[in-house]
Order: structure tokens, then C-alpha cells, then sequence
């Protein structure tokens, strides 16, 4: 009964995780993902740090 149950969770979690990636697979394709670009070299970086990591600089918008 346990091993039925714990496949049962499995098999949600992978319904879950397919479905997550569907969902993110077609936000790419509908183009609504945005890549955020460093303000002076134009390099793909990310909003989370202050700075860029390709060219050090100050982004002027980062989180």
C-alpha cells in the first residue's frame, strides 16, 4: 500500500514538473520572456547583482 502511494506522488510530481516546462517552453515561443542586457556592453546579465559580471560596471536599474 505504501510503495502504491509513493508511485502515486511520483507521477504527480512528474505531471507538475511537465507542465512547468510546457508552461515556460511557451512563454519562450510566445516571445514574453525578456533577456536583460548589461546597459554598456549589451551582454546578457542578470538583475539580481548590482554589477555586471562581464564588464564590472554599475547597472543602473538592477533589483
Amino acid at each position: 500500500m505504501g510503495a502504491l502511494i509513493r508511485d502515486g506522488f511520483e507521477v504527480l510530481i512528474v505531471i507538475a514538473v511537465g507542465g512547468m516546462l510546457v508552461a515556460a517552453v511557451g512563454r519562450l515561443r510566445r516571445g514574453e520572456v525578456r533577456v536583460y542586457r548589461c546597459f554598456f556592453c549589451d551582454r546578457p546579465t542578470s538583475r539580481a547583482y548590482p554589477r555586471c559580471k562581464h564588464c564590472d560596471a554599475e547597472q543602473p536599474d538592477a533589483i
